[in-house]
């Protein structure tokens, strides 16, 4: 059940970007996070960093270079590529995407007293691997919270632990507002991914979404997620270099 206040107020449809799909942003932030270090990088480097086929990256790259934000050098294989305005394309990339628009989202109250209360019983059922936190839990965990909100936001790994969730942490389906928010993530490449790199989590830790997922989930969230996305961008210094305010 997703909460009212979650409903985006325009029925109007957007049009995906094909750059912006789901493995397309393993290339973006690497492009946007480790490719803005480099005086250039070729399409097979990217490919083997990132794990996305040869093509698909070719595709990526097409598209940036016709929009500007990449600028080529050399002939065919020994082509090598070099990021221009990444603040540009971190722009169209949150115009593209919204949280609230393309993932699904279960809003709920719990029968716990509070988050700590909330979080104990998730180690304890054994279920802190399926889960990452995302939104303000994980700008918290990530060291920039700004806000007071006490609530508990989730993304499912996998998404048919719902049920098993639900009745571990005592929750029940809330209209308006929340206590603890379960979301089935749209990038889950981009989850996935740095779920492996940083590591089979220890029992008492749960999982993080990564910064730049973090950022673009609260850009669109109704409560108050801009003003938390911007203060992380204040912050992080990999945001920092890609962000500029007043896009």
């Amino acid at each position: 059940m997703k909460g009212r206040f979650l409903l985006s107020p325009s029925n109007k449809v957007a049009v995906e970007r094909n750059i912006f799909a789901d493995k397309s942003s393993l290339v973006l932030e690497w492009i946007l996070l480790k490719g803005i270090e480099e005086d250039g990088f070729s399409l097979r480097e990217v490919a083997q960093a990132t794990g996305v086929g040869l093509g698909s990256v070719h595709r990526v790259f097409e598209s940036l270079v016709l929009k500007g934000y990449l600028h080529s050098s050399g002939i065919r294989t020994n082509k090598t590529f070099m990021i221009k305005n990444p603040s540009g394309l971190l722009s169209e990339w949150i115009g593209a995407y919204s949280l609230v628009k393309k993932c699904k989202i279960f809003s709920y109250s719990t029968a716990f007293q509070n988050r700590e209360q909330v979080m104990d019983a998730l180690v304890e059922s054994g279920f802190e691997h399926k889960v990452a936190l995302a939104l303000h839990s994980s700008a918290e965990a990530l060291g920039c919270k700004n806000t007071n909100l006490q609530q508990l936001e989730l993304y499912l790994m996998q998404s048919n632990m719902r049920s098993k969730l639900e009745k571990a942490l005592k929750l029940t389906a809330k209209e308006r507002g929340y206590e603890v928010l379960l979301v089935e993530p749209y990038y889950k490449a981009m989850l996935n991914q740095h779920i492996t790199i940083q590591g089979p989590a220890a029992k008492s830790h749960i999982q993080t979404s990564p910064p730049l997922l973090t950022f673009l989930d609260l850009y669109h969230f109704p409560l108050r997620g801009i003003e938390q996305a911007e203060f992380m961008a204040q912050r992080i210094p990999e945001l920092k270099r890609i962000y500029k305010r007043g896009r």
